[in-house]
């Protein structure tokens, strides 16, 4: 099945927080995002904006969006994060999402309606993506169990360092990195374009991991990341790290401000040039580099320069893609401060940022 007619994404695999800062949202922004697995526009939503414009060009991951939306609307948070799949849930799945079948559109119903495995299963770890991480966890585990359940153990980090380089990287972790990060495992297994399509070759994706694994583990404990518990033990297992829209004190603020969600499925560049949005000043448009070529990359921030008063966040993953020298580039302002500073606390590890904004 086409990458983008299947659910790749279900669960969280970006920094919410950090979204947050990069975007610097008020009450007043219109906010134009990326759907993905949906927590983007619900992370957002924390934030207070007027509305979040919430696109994506597979229907599958707007159908997921929709789904929780209504899981919010109609659930209180315990309901919610069982019928998820976060916690266990003695009610049957099929059973809550018959309830929320009538809140759904016509097509994400009839979507669903064929998907009632992965609904009972718990839908947060079904994307393609969750999956794939499941099974190298549960090899990972074969392997290094008892190191993982040690470096996740750790609540001092005085003494998670030095573990990390006298026991955790050893020859044996970066031979497994070679073997789970490499490009055939990519395009054929994970089979998600962004890991492959416009990667830059001069960086291995084994060695990036392993390097911006390294210097999270430098500052931040491993059990802060829900990245390292989604990949090293499949779910995420500490409440105080969930993502942000699967904490219990922030469930009222969504279920409180869902309606300002709306969500269309269309290619980038028809969302962002389409004048029905032209009052969004807030784009968070994640990795999306990695999914254009340098030509419209460059493209994407000629659009940028062109809008009054705006502030965008992308992010880049093994694409490379850096944001041009400052006398070049116009009206467009790089906030490289804060760019290192989230690249720095960013919990899913693998990214660095481009944050910019524009004349007003």
């Amino acid at each position: 099945m086409s990458f983008f007619n299947t659910l790749n994404y279900s669960s969280c695999n970006e920094d919410g927080l950090a979204e947050l800062k990069a975007l610097d949202i008020s009450s007043s922004d219109s906010i134009c995002c990326i759907t993905g697995s949906g927590d983007r526009p619900l992370h957002l939503l924390l934030g207070d904006p007027a509305h979040i414009l919430s696109f994506d060009l597979n229907p599958a991951q707007n159908h997921l969006l929709e789904l929780k939306l209504a899981a919010i609307r109609e659930f209180d948070y315990s309901d919610f994060v069982r019928f998820l799949g976060l916690l266990p849930s003695e009610k049957p799945r099929w059973d809550s999402y018959c309830v929320l079948r009538s809140h759904l559109s016509p097509e994400a119903a009839h979507w669903f309606d064929g998907r009632r495995r992965i609904l009972e299963r718990g839908i947060l770890y079904e994307g393609r993506w969750e999956r794939y991480f499941r099974t190298a966890s549960s090899q990972m585990r074969v392997l290094r169990g008892k190191r993982i359940r040690q470096l996740f153990a750790f609540d001092d980090l005085e003494k998670q360092r030095p573990f990390v380089h006298e026991q955790w990287n050893t020859a044996d972790w970066r031979l497994l990195l070679r073997l789970s990060f490499n490009p055939l495992a990519f395009r054929f297994v994970l089979r998600d374009p962004g890991f492959y399509a416009y990667a830059d070759p001069q960086r291995p994706a084994w060695k990036y991991i392993y390097e911006r694994m390294t210097g999270f583990l430098e500052n931040h404990l491993a059990r802060s990341s829900f990245m390292m518990a989604l990949v090293f033990r499949g779910r995420f297992f500490d409440p105080l790290h969930y993502p942000p829209y699967l904490r219990e004190e922030n469930f009222g603020f969504l279920k409180a401000r869902v309606g300002r969600i709306t969500f269309r499925t269309a290619a980038l560049f028809d969302v962002i040039s389409d004048p029905a949005h032209a009052a969004c000043n807030k784009y968070s448009l994640s990795d999306v580099s990695s999914f254009l070529s340098a030509e419209a990359y460059q493209r994407l921030l000629a659009f940028f320069a062109t809008r009054k008063g705006i502030r965008f966040c992308l992010r880049d993953f093994l694409t490379s893609r850096m944001p041009p020298v400052q006398n070049e580039c116009g009206s467009l302002h790089f906030l490289s401060e804060l760019q290192e500073q989230l690249a720095r606390e960013d919990t899913s590890l693998g990214y660095s940022f481009i944050i910019g904004v524009t004349d007003s």
